[in-house]
């Protein structure tokens, strides 16, 4: 589910390609994507976990990246002080080329196993689903009984008809309705 479309050009686009970087204005694109990202599961996390036929999530995920980078993902490291909950990790099997788009069942490994669990699977950017699809994949492998999957920015260029539709916070990516009482936790 993505929560926005990152339309090239826009704020979101630049904040996505940034955060991750080591340039000055990486905090502040930072400190945006988690805004958005933490709103939306407040907000809409139940909504989501709705429609994937989930409960409440027991583990976080997050989508490898296509780059080898040391450390933590950008986007754990963005997120991990503010969920209180058990991560689960998946790695990289290494065996594509890291801009692949299409769903590769072997493309990702669960470092350990996760049976039974429900796990919220986060990514940044989705250009094609691939990535998303074969991390959501290679947790059912590992024993996840539900993956639900929430994308920061689904990348677009114009003129796709979908660039023209702006980002709404008070309107849910799901059903198209109002926050009302919708969270994470419940």
């Amino acid at each position: 589910m993505p929560i926005a479309y990152s339309i090239k050009g826009s704020s979101l686009a630049r904040d996505l390609w940034l955060y991750k970087s080591a340039r000055d204005v990486a905090p502040a694109a930072r400190s945006a994507l988690r805004a958005l990202l933490l709103v939306f599961l407040r907000d809409h996390g139940r909504c989501v976990r709705r429609k994937a036929g989930m409960p409440a999530p027991t583990h976080l995920c997050v989508v490898p990246s296509g780059r080898s980078r040391p450390g933590p993902h950008p986007l754990a490291a963005l997120v991990a002080p503010y969920v209180a909950l058990p991560w689960a990790s998946l790695v990289a099997r290494g065996h594509d080329h890291p801009w692949v788009r299409d769903l590769d069942p072997d493309r990702f490994q669960a470092a350990q196993p996760v049976r039974g669990a429900a796990v919220l699977l986060l990514d940044d950017t989705w250009v094609s689903g691939g990535s998303v699809q074969s991390a959501s994949v290679a947790l059912r492998q590992a024993g996840a009984r539900w993956v639900a999957a929430v994308v920061l920015g689904r990348h677009l260029t114009p003129p796709d008809p979908a660039a023209g539709v702006p980002f709404r916070l008070d309107c849910c990516a799901v059903h198209g309705a109002g926050p009302g009482l919708n969270s994470l936790e419940r």
